[in-house]
């Protein structure tokens, strides 16, 4: 299991049975791709324990989580400013702020000067190891610590959220 992540323009999803907020899947040509069905899109389909490993990896539980999802504080402050984190209630949709988009972005430079030499890649499969249809264990992947996936997710991440604030009127992230 895991979810569904999408950064855009916010739209109302209404039918007689419920109520809730959603974004219409983008694709992007200079959107981050990493090799993956999602790639240059402004969505990502991360497991829940992969999702919240590369959150706290980047020091980014509090802005992304609250206290009921993942063991977030509820809220964060950046310069002076308290905002609520992205994933807030799961299913659920939070607005994008401009304090999101800077302190994921500070949090993803400081990232990146702890982990010099690293990339935005997946490891590639051992020599010798083919994928076929089913997902491989850690092992049949190549131990370098050089393929960073937290880069990989925080560049997404950092990406798609200053997109939807310089480009839509309602820039929200919606989680299902």
């Amino acid at each position: 299991m895991g979810y569904t992540l999408k950064i855009g323009e916010a739209e109302l999803d209404y039918n007689e049975e419920s109520v809730g907020i959603k974004c219409t899947t983008i694709r992007l040509d200079r959107a981050p791709a990493f090799g993956e069905p999602t790639d240059y899109q402004n969505q990502r389909w991360p497991s829940y324990r992969v999702w919240s490993h590369d959150i706290k990896a980047l020091g980014l539980t509090d802005v992304m989580f609250s206290e009921r999802i993942d063991g977030g504080r509820g809220d964060f402050e950046w310069q002076g400013v308290v905002r609520y984190p992205l994933i807030s209630d799961h299913p659920g949709a939070a607005p994008v702020t401009r304090e999101h988009v800077e302190i994921v972005e500070a949090k993803l430079a400081a990232y990146k000067i702890l982990h010099p030499g690293h990339r935005a890649e997946y490891a590639p499969l051992k020599p010798g190891v083919e994928k076929g249809n089913a997902y491989c264990d850690a092992q049949d992947y190549v131990d370098d610590p050089t393929y960073d996936s937290t880069l990989c997710r925080g560049e997404w991440l950092a990406f798609w959220l200053r997109w939807a604030l310089e480009n839509c009127d309602r820039p929200v992230f919606v989680n299902s």
